[in-house]
């Protein structure tokens, strides 16, 4: 629950930060090196959403079947299960999603880095999880 309100302060925070839109009387083609700047941050925040969501995913494979300590992703005997994995999984492909959709309509540098960023440490710390993860016997 804690990463839910957090992302959705930060995409709220992103969004304010972000630059402010065109005016409509500007051309297309005026727009379109603004882009193509863009385009190295939006691919480290492409390969940045990847990382999460792999992150997420193995953390998810890691707990699979032993005991949680979460009572939100816990099941009715107190393990990890197909539950869990819904909701853990849903919140980090909608945290991606928000971040796309807020890249996709105010495209900026400065954004795209700073989402990247937080989404590689995220999956690090994630990541950090699924391995002391594996290392509890399960069932």
């Amino acid at each position: 629950m804690r990463k839910l309100i957090l992302a959705v302060l930060l995409g709220g925070l992103c969004a304010h930060a972000a630059d402010s839109p065109v005016p409509r009387s500007v051309p297309a083609t005026v727009l379109r090196p603004a882009h193509e700047e863009c385009r190295k941050p939006l691919n480290l925040w492409k390969a940045s959403a990847a990382t999460l969501l792999a992150g997420n995913a193995m953390d998810a494979a890691s707990s699979w079947g032993k005991g949680e300590m979460n009572p939100v992703l816990s099941g009715g005997q107190g393990t990890f299960g197909k539950g869990g994995v819904l909701l853990k999984l849903g919140v980090a492909g909608g945290v991606v999603v928000v971040e796309y959709l807020v890249l996709r309509h105010r495209p900026s540098r400065s954004l795209a880095g700073a989402l990247a960023w937080i989404n590689f440490g995220d999956a690090a710390v994630t990541g950090a999880v699924a391995g002391r993860n594996f290392g509890i016997a399960g069932r």
